[in-house]
């Protein structure tokens, strides 16, 4: 289960121990679950206020990492060669986010 409000990560009932930015990027991808992100697009949104903006190999290691913590569902996100990253969706795996209030 992916819980995009309380950002945390569960598999098979344990947490997942995901650094800021791996949930961010996880997040970003499940946001956008509908197409593939480049990397360009992935460093603007996820290190726009940063001092410094690392380059596009920082994406590449942040996916790594994200991945081996998924384990055996690793492959919800993948890679498109030469365009980017895309999240897919996969039976076993629930997002979920909290409703919008409106006032």
């Amino acid at each position: 289960m992916i819980d995009l409000a309380r950002r945390e990560v569960h598999l098979d009932g344990d947490s997942l121990n995901l650094t800021f930015k791996e949930f961010e990027l996880l997040n970003y991808l499940v946001e956008n679950g509908t197409r593939t992100v480049g990397r360009d697009e992935l460093l603007e949104g996820l290190w726009r206020n940063a001092e410094e903006v690392p380059n596009e190999r920082t994406i590449d290691v942040h996916i790594r990492r994200l991945r081996s913590k998924l384990g055996r569902l690793a492959n919800t996100v993948r890679t498109v060669r030469g365009q980017g990253y895309r999240f897919y969706e996969h039976p076993e795996v629930i997002v979920w986010a909290a409703p919008e209030y409106s006032i």
